[in-house]
């Protein structure tokens, strides 16, 4: 038998990002004794480590959190849930002036170029455009107001009492411990990395997701994945960072013809329509030759690097898995429908419905980050771990048989991009769910952590396959081949209680289990 530390807090906070530090943040401020747990280091991994530091915020002339809120309807293909798309609008501008005045973090605010999907420019980010520049500054300040870090410590499954979430058990090394908590908030992430072409980092891989779906709560919006097409693939991997398309770049096909000159905006046009007209062609090729080399290093600075390394051949671009809009359904403070759990940023869903604008992610983070830890600090107060029992931990930790990880999870990224991917079919999507739950009853067979690690991250994969099977139309991000037109009809969410999918009418309410 392996001894198992045990520790307390008020509140408990499982990851290591951007909607991870301002969920803790928030909770302390409010007086509760935080730790926040993650699998890498805090601030220096997950997605918004590696994003270009863009957010949203109100500051143009004519601009309004009303006119935000229809922007944000309209790119979601109106699907967004309006309570939490309308908080959004209305407090981003407050959160992401903190940036500046709480962290020290210098910011720029774009007064001309328009972000695709954006009325009015609304871009704001750290002046480098590089997103540790903003995390860093976060994990600092969450040391300096006193938030414990466990870092390098991967989440093995939640602690539940009478059905409330009351903690969670972690691994670190070889070692085991557990932290009691009547508040725990989850903020692990999507499910990118789940992807064989994807540019989020590879501990991105939707295990919170999956965890938190095999405790009963509900996913929404699962099938909806967005793609990015702004994605460099040769002479070097990487982002290029869309304002060079507002001062001169376009892209062309190997025939060179601007395919997307017929379109209103061209290369600025919204994500899923951008990535679908590239997919569609054979090869795309990067033109920048226009941009002049201040303005190439200061708005793409990756670009300019790789440029100046000389490179005189082909540049070739291809759209990558970006982000996820699906995950754990969550009410406007973060709840999810089991007590004691809340989640925030990219491992919820629901805000941003079939697809999601530029700038919303980090925004997201920062505004309901904020609202989770507040609520969960304002609705649990301290409670006495007294009785309760990490029921089957001990059995787990002594039974944890090796099983090859790599290979089943290659598996599960050739079949999320061949079958899941850019291009859809309703037949595909079918065969993708059953595979992915034929590799999670296997794996559910087994008792094991490392097993149900693993299955953990295959039914966000399954949930994501199973619910755009579902979905017999093309919007936003979801394209299927069977039918390329929105439908009325399928105005509504897809969600996933457990091994059932419900599909509710906007107009419908939704009562939580």
């Amino acid at each position: 038998m392996r001894a198992i530390q045990y520790k307390q807090y008020d509140v408990l906070v499982i990851g290591g990002g951007e909607a991870a530090l301002a969920a803790a943040i928030s909770a302390k401020e409010e007086g509760a004794s935080v730790v926040l747990v993650t699998k890498g280091k805090a601030g220096l991994g997950g997605s918004s480590v590696i994003s270009d530091s863009v957010h949203s915020a109100i500051f143009s002339p004519g601009d309004s959190p009303d006119m935000f809120l229809k922007d944000l309807l309209e790119g979601g293909r109106h699907l967004s849930d309006k309570r939490l798309a309308r908080i959004l609008a209305e407090e981003c501008t407050v959160r992401v002036n903190e940036l500046e005045s709480k962290f020290g973090i210098h910011l720029e605010r774009e007064k001309v170029v328009i972000t695709p999907g954006h009325s009015h420019p609304r871009r704001v980010y750290a002046g480098t455009g590089l997103g540790k520049n903003i995390t860093k500054p976060m994990r600092d300040y969450a040391i300096e107001i006193g938030i414990d870090f466990h870092e390098q410590s991967a989440v093995v499954d939640l602690i539940k009492d009478n059905n409330e979430v009351k903690g969670a058990l972690f691994q670190k090394d070889k070692k085991f411990y557990i932290i009691y908590s009547p508040a725990v908030i989850l903020a692990t992430g999507g499910f990118g990395g789940l992807y064989q072409s994807s540019d989020n980092p590879r501990d991105v891989s939707g295990e919170g997701i999956g965890m938190a779906w095999r405790h009963g709560a509900i996913l929404v919006d699962m099938e909806f994945v967005q793609f990015y097409p702004y994605r460099l693939q040769h002479p070097g991997n990487i982002d290029i960072m869309t304002k060079i398309f507002a001062k001169g770049a376009f892209l062309v096909n190997e025939r060179g013809e601007r395919f997307m000159e017929k379109y209103p905006k061209k290369e600025l046009e919204t994500r899923d329509k951008l990535s679908y007209a590239m997919f569609k062609e054979n090869k795309v090729l990067l033109d920048f030759s226009a941009v002049a080399g201040n303005v190439l290093q200061l708005d793409s600075p990756y670009l300019y690097r790789l440029y100046q390394k000389g490179h005189e051949g082909e540049w070739v671009m291809s759209p990558v898995q970006h982000y996820c809009m699906g995950g754990i359904q969550t009410d406007e403070w973060g709840r999810t429908n089991i007590p004691g759990l809340y989640a925030c940023g990219e491992v919820t869903g629901g805000l941003h419905g079939a697809n999601r604008l530029g700038g919303g992610s980090l925004t997201e983070s920062l505004v309901f980050g904020y609202r989770a830890g507040k609520m969960a600090v304002q609705e649990k107060s301290m409670e006495s771990i007294a009785g309760i029992m990490a029921s089957g931990t001990e059995e787990l930790i002594d039974n944890s048989p090796i099983i090859g990880e790599s290979e089943m999870i290659k598996k599960v990224k050739d079949v999320m991009w061949q079958k899941v991917g850019i291009e859809r079919t309703s037949l595909s999507l079918k065969e993708a769910a059953d595979e992915l739950n034929l590799i999670a009853l296997n794996l559910e067979n087994e008792n094991s952590i490392q097993a149900l690690q693993i299955c953990d991250k295959v039914r966000s994969a399954w949930a994501s396959a199973i619910s755009a099977a579902a979905r017999k139309e093309s919007r936003g991000a979801h394209k299927i081949q069977d039918v390329k037109e929105e439908k009325k009809e399928w105005q509504g969410k897809n969600r996933i209680h457990k091994t059932s999918l419900q599909f509710t009418p906007l107009s419908s309410k939704v009562e939580m289990p």
